[in-house]
């Protein structure tokens, strides 16, 4: 990583494709097993994309030592700039994230949550400003109490990854909150928060 006219850089990955980010960058709070993993596979597949940390400062030493992120912190702050925001904790602490974006995040970011709990909660959504898109997700996988050191990039390979449309601006964001799921590996499934029914991508 290296400032460029003040600008943060992502690091290069020698297992990278080449292909354009769907997000140029990329905040994640929470980078343990599955927040890691999505980190991982971001790097993995867009070189050009700028990951972001956001957890304590023992997590993110290792995820800087695993190359999960380009920049970490453990504050909010460093969202300022993101485009989609990833929020892998419990849904009590993304809740408690939620309330403070507004502060810290400039852009019209798309904010999602990923879990493995059972059932479909947009609830979350309400309350943020309206200039952020909220879409909630909830993914397949049993590998779920982990840390950062047991994340890895194949993660989502093969697994259903559902998303709810919280609050969205623009259909164009649902497709590209789709694509992001699809090129991680995973297979997007849009699910109706009132009928809990799948839509087809």
């Amino acid at each position: 990583m290296t400032p460029e006219g003040g600008r943060l850089l992502p690091m290069a990955s020698p297992e990278a494709s080449e292909s354009q980010p769907i997000f140029d960058r990329i905040g994640i709070v929470g980078i343990r097993l599955i927040g890691g993993s999505v980190a991982l596979a971001v790097r993995q597949r867009w070189p050009a994309c700028l990951v972001i940390g956001v957890d304590d400062k023992g997590v993110l030493e290792v995820a800087q030592r695993m190359h999960a992120v380009d920049v970490s912190a453990d504050d909010l702050a460093m969202l300022s700039d993101a485009q989609l925001i990833v929020l892998a904790g419990s849904i009590q602490d993304n809740f408690g994230v939620l309330k403070l974006l507004d502060e810290y995040v400039n852009e019209t970011a798309l904010i999602t949550d990923v879990t493995s709990s059972p059932g479909i909660d947009v609830s979350l959504a309400a309350g943020i400003p309206h200039r952020f898109s909220y879409i909630s997700g909830k993914l397949s996988v049993n590998e779920v109490n982990g840390g950062i050191v047991q994340a890895r990039a194949d993660l989502f390979s093969g697994r259903e990854w559902f998303l709810t449309p919280g609050r969205v601006n623009s259909n164009e964001i649902v497709d590209k909150m789709s694509q992001f799921v699809s090129e991680l590996g995973a297979i997007p499934k849009i699910v109706d928060s009132l009928t809990n029914k799948n839509k087809k991508v």
